[in-house]
């Protein structure tokens, strides 16, 4: 964070940084022979807007703040608050889970999250992406506080029915989290595209302080689940009013079709249709104005798919991959551990993710498939580790979660880093055309919380079979895993 404050305060000063791309992408005005000292806003832009979009009429329309770095944090507390009930429900789940008497019930929490999810991508998709962006966003602020509040009252219950009452609030907290992420980041679409980096920063943050502020809480300051979300609810305020600051700067001296694009929302009359069975979505068959967010329509679907097919695949790819190791296989290796240990794996991986998704704002990976496949390599280790123990049982009172624990970071770093180049791939990538990004976004969501469903959901089944308690903790090695959870 200290390095990320220097570079955004320093930018004059850092020099010599060339950008090489291939020529065909750049507009034959661009002088070649004039070396400048490295801006990031400034570089970023230009090259931007000097990249032939073909489908869009107006590639540049960036919307520049007039306070860079206070924007950029204005961001960062954006998808930081936005994700946080998302990260703090699921930190919180298996000590929820013990609270009730479920504890083989503990990915359910984060399985309905994922569902709601999918079900809100759906819902953005469909209906709220005829909405501006700030009624989108005054939604999820109502929705965010009603499940905080919710859950809250649901904690101080005894009954297994509170388990299965915080879990359907749960659903409603995820759909909020979604609805907020997209309605966001197709919003950051008028900044530079630096800022979508702040976002990916956020949401990492979102994973550390909501794991954090829930140990701190419950184990330092010793207060109930049900005063922790209680304590959330005035977060809400703050979401707000970061939001609000961003939206000021965005329709500040913005006017005619260019404040409409930045309000968002479709038109009544879609302008703009893409043909369904030609081959290069980037044919437009009637064009008004290519910038403003298309309908979910199937033709446009499939068109949006062409154009990004290849950012959605790892985008869905990865998130499935991680999902299998947090929270599936991570309860699992900590399931005998104090009850710290699983929110504290749920913070180290939002570390990892933190220091991924910012960096997104300094360099870029292309090659977003690389990261893919050593995604799939900490799982198939992550399997092995779990039925062997071989770390966890290496060092004794526990130390070797220490060891899981900076791997959990590694696998954080992976994931952050493909949702973060993928993030701005969809904004930036020449060839999509600007109508159908915000579409895309959506579809990379709806397809991506398909597989974080599935992978979540696959380990309540296998928690009951290839994983349980008595196959993984035989009774007569570890006794102690079998003494009665305290409340």
């Amino acid at each position: 964070i200290g390095l990320a404050f220097f570079v955004l305060t320093h930018r004059p000063h850092l020099h010599q940084l060339y950008i090489t791309v291939p020529s065909r992408y750049i507009v034959a005005s661009m002088a070649p022979t004039t070396v400048q000292p490295f801006d990031p806003v400034a570089t970023t832009t230009s090259f931007v807007c000097s990249v032939v979009s073909e489908g869009s009429r107006d590639p540049c329309h960036t919307q520049q703040p007039r306070n860079y770095v206070l924007a950029f944090a204005a961001v960062v507390i954006c998808g930081t608050l936005n994700n946080f009930s998302f990260c703090i429900i699921s930190g919180a789940s298996q000590d929820l889970a013990r609270k009730f008497g479920t504890e083989n019930m503990t990915t359910a929490l984060t399985t309905v999250l994922n569902f709601a999810a999918l079900s809100g991508t759906v819902v953005s998709t469909k209906i709220l992406s005829h909405f501006q962006y700030y009624t989108r966003i005054v939604l999820v602020l109502i929705m965010t506080a009603s499940a905080y509040g919710g859950i809250a009252a649901a904690a101080t219950m005894t009954d297994k029915s509170g388990f299965w009452i915080i879990a359907a609030l749960g659903c409603l907290a995820g759909m909020a989290q979604i609805f907020g992420e997209v309605s966001n980041l197709a919003f950051l679409k008028c900044f530079p595209p630096e800022l979508v980096g702040g976002w990916g920063a956020g949401t990492g943050l979102a994973g550390i302080f909501g794991s954090l502020s829930y140990i701190w809480l419950r184990e330092t300051a010793g207060l109930t689940a049900s005063t922790v979300f209680a304590l959330c609810i005035p977060l809400c305020l703050v979401y707000w009013i970061a939001f609000q600051y961003l939206y000021m700067e965005a329709v500040r001296d913005a006017e005619g079709p260019a404040l409409a694009r930045i309000k968002g929302g479709i038109p009544a009359t879609p302008q703009v249709t893409y043909a369904a069975t030609n081959n290069d979505p980037r044919v437009v068959l009637q064009e008004e104005d290519a910038s403003t967010a298309l309908p979910a329509t199937w033709a446009n679907a499939k068109a949006a798919i062409r154009a990004s097919g290849n950012i959605m695949f790892n985008l869905v790819a990865v998130y499935c991959l991680e999902y299998l190791i947090w929270p599936g296989l991570a309860d699992r290796e900590t399931l005998c551990a104090g009850k710290v240990w699983y929110t504290s794996m749920w913070m180290c991986y939002n570390v990892g993710v933190t220091l991924s998704r910012f960096s997104v704002s300094i360099f870029r990976i292309r090659r977003v498939w690389l990261l893919t496949l050593f995604q799939l390599l900490n799982v198939l280790l992550w399997v092995v580790e779990v039925y062997t123990g071989l770390i966890r049982d290496s060092l004794p009172d526990e130390h070797g979660l220490y060891i899981m624990a900076c791997w959990m970071v590694l696998v954080g770093l992976c994931g952050g880093a493909t949702y973060g180049n993928c993030m701005f791939l969809f904004n930036t990538q020449a060839g999509i055309p600007d109508g159908l990004r915000e579409l895309g976004v959506n579809l990379g969501f709806v397809m991506s919380n398909i597989g974080t469903t599935t992978a979540t959901l696959s380990f309540l089944l296998i928690d009951s079979t290839i994983m349980t308690k008595e196959m993984l903790y035989p009774k007569h090695f570890n006794p102690s895993c079998y003494s009665t959870p305290s409340s």
